[in-house]
């Protein structure tokens, strides 16, 4: 006969097996997690994607590449849109710094930190060591500039890894959907040019008011002024306003006094169109701009309105 010590010992072995072997089932790796999620959002979606050998990756070709062979030491633009596969997280303004690279090929990520200046970090060697990501589908499979690819990736190939970043909103194994536009610095010029006339035409103003100058930026002068002529070496009291091309407006000022020699280039181009009490809108390419480098967004194309209130060299001149 079994004492009931015994019993009690034996009943709380097989809870014990039996516990161990849920949690043996229950438990799902990082690579299956990925997995199961990517193939169900390509099935919920009916994507036409092809896998990356074992990377665990798909892409879709969009848009073949017609510029320059992609090296990891190259510089190129890149403009991308990226979301969660579940949605939560969505980043999609192509105009935001989120959304822009202008950098070495061998630091893209896809998301902060990235770039040369996370590359002089050591905290980060190893990450661009690896021949991995979203800079491996963009020199093996897109493998030209001017082209476009779209890639589901999974969370662990992800800078952030499985665990998510709170700071950015992302979410713990949140495998993610890209798109990724690699522009060609020769396509540069001709890219802005049709940037800046859908920008003009979006906000409803017609095109044909705006005249161009030889370094692509188009201007509308809506009153010449009649004040004395502004010169490249004048200093002016303006009132202007510097517009995002997403509509954000990132400066603005009633009452503002610059010299215009120290100013970006389209200022310099544009301004000295005008007299005293003029007023001008113009839109600029990054070249004229703050570069393809950029201030804070690489590349961007910038929109400008401003009014002529005094110009200060013309009182020193009498």
């Amino acid at each position: 006969m079994i004492s009931p010590l015994k019993k009690l010992a034996v009943g709380c072995l097989l809870v014990l097996t039996v516990f161990a072997a849920c949690n043996k089932q229950e438990y799902q790796s990082v690579e299956a997690l990925d997995a199961q999620n990517i193939e169900a959002y390509i099935q919920a979606n009916n994507l036409n994607v092809q896998p990356l050998g074992n990377t665990g990756m798909y892409y879709q070709v969009v848009e073949e590449g017609k510029g320059a062979e992609l090296d990891y030491t190259g510089r190129y633009p890149i403009v991308y849109t990226v979301k969660s596969l579940d949605g939560s997280y969505n980043v999609a303004d192509t105009f935001s710094a989120s959304n822009r690279y202008m950098d070495y090929l061998g630091y893209f990520l896809g998301s902060s930190p990235q770039g040369s200046s996370a590359a002089a970090s050591p905290n980060y060697q190893e990450i661009f060591e690896r021949d991995e990501g979203l800079k491996h589908i963009l020199r093996n499979v897109l493998q030209k500039a001017d082209g476009k690819v779209r890639v589901l990736i999974p969370s662990r190939l992800l800078n952030y890894g499985p665990n998510g970043n709170d700071d950015l909103g992302i979410p713990p194994n949140a495998s993610m959907d890209y798109v990724l536009h690699v522009i060609d610095s020769a396509s540069m010029p001709a890219y802005e040019d049709a940037s800046i006339r859908k920008r003009i035409e979006a906000l409803g103003l017609n095109l044909e008011e705006y005249e161009t100058t030889e370094s692509g930026i188009y201007y509308h002068i809506s009153e010449q002024g009649t004040g004395d002529p502004i010169t490249v070496d004048s200093t002016v009291t303006v009132a202007y306003a510097l517009t995002l091309f997403n509509g954000n407006d990132i400066e603005r000022s009633d009452s503002a006094s610059f010299a215009l020699t120290g100013l970006i280039p389209a200022w310099r181009e544009v301004v000295p169109k005008l007299n005293k009490g003029g007023e001008v809108r113009f839109f600029s390419p990054s070249k004229s701009a703050y570069g393809y480098a950029g201030g804070n967004i690489p590349f961007s194309p910038l929109e400008f309105s401003i009014t002529v209130r005094d110009d200060s060299s013309s009182d020193e001149d009498e």
